[in-house]
């Protein structure tokens, strides 16, 4: 028998990069082959890790995605949400309680449009002089389980709690000024500058711009304490204050 008086389990943070596996193909048989290959010759390096699912065939239907969620599954990959444009993929993946990621904007326009030199910044083309930055979008009223509240282009206020199993989503960052026991998505654009502010911390799960960390129990130091989450040298980091 242990004894009781030695710690027999440690709690340690830890965070992974979400990967994105890009689908051009509806033919799920082809997909189930390349996607078991895909685990046998990465030396598992892929199991048990979540992924977004890039969908890129415009034939793509819902019935194909419930295979290939099923397939990774199968091959213990973790579905977390989906990146598509199409209406039916969007309808189908909020039924199933996954996250949809926008598809990110190409810019083709040159990107040397400011010069920066010391002490000055000279702007030699703008190309965004009548682009309008959004107010934040408030949020007043609870969000239930397995509800999802997406702020597109903008920061995210809640101010009222987010219960288990509802996600909340922000292009920026995201500011919750009750309890939150979901899961939290900042900076999904790409943000790495997004932060997370959480008056009471019981949340599922924290992501900023693609690093997470799920929590299956909240550490004693961060449970129901108000607390900031940022990225430091591509690692979460979170601050009680």
């Amino acid at each position: 028998m242990a004894n009781m008086n030695n710690k027999c389990i440690e709690i340690k943070p830890h965070v992974e990069t979400i990967h994105s596996i890009k689908i051009q193909t509806n033919d799920t048989e082809i997909l189930q082959q390349e996607i078991e290959s895909l685990v046998t010759q990465s030396s598992n390096k892929y199991q048990n890790k979540p992924v977004i699912i890039d969908i890129h065939d415009k034939n793509f239907q819902a019935n194909d995605l419930a295979v290939l969620v099923e397939i990774l599954a199968q091959n213990e990959l973790i579905a977390i949400g989906v990146r598509t444009s199409k209406k039916e993929l969007i309808d189908f993946v909020k039924f199933s309680g996954l996250a949809v990621f926008d598809i990110p904007k190409v810019n083709n326009k040159p990107k040397a449009d400011v010069v920066i030199e010391p002490n000055k910044i000279k702007t030699t083309q703008n190309n965004n002089k009548d682009k309008v930055y959004k107010a934040p979008v408030i949020v007043s009223i609870m969000v239930d389980s397995n509800n999802q509240v997406y702020a597109k282009e903008s920061d995210l206020v809640l101010l009222e709690p987010v219960n288990i199993d509802a996600e909340v989503l922000s292009y920026g960052s995201i500011s919750a000024y009750q309890e939150v026991r979901g899961k939290v998505f900042a900076g999904i654009s790409g943000d790495t500058k997004a932060t997370i502010f959480i008056h009471s911390f019981k949340a599922q799960l924290i992501s900023i711009a693609g690093v997470y960390k799920k929590f299956e129990s909240i550490p004693t130091k961060l449970f129901a304490r108000p607390v900031i989450v940022d990225l430091l040298d591509g690692k979460l980091r979170f601050k009680v204050v």
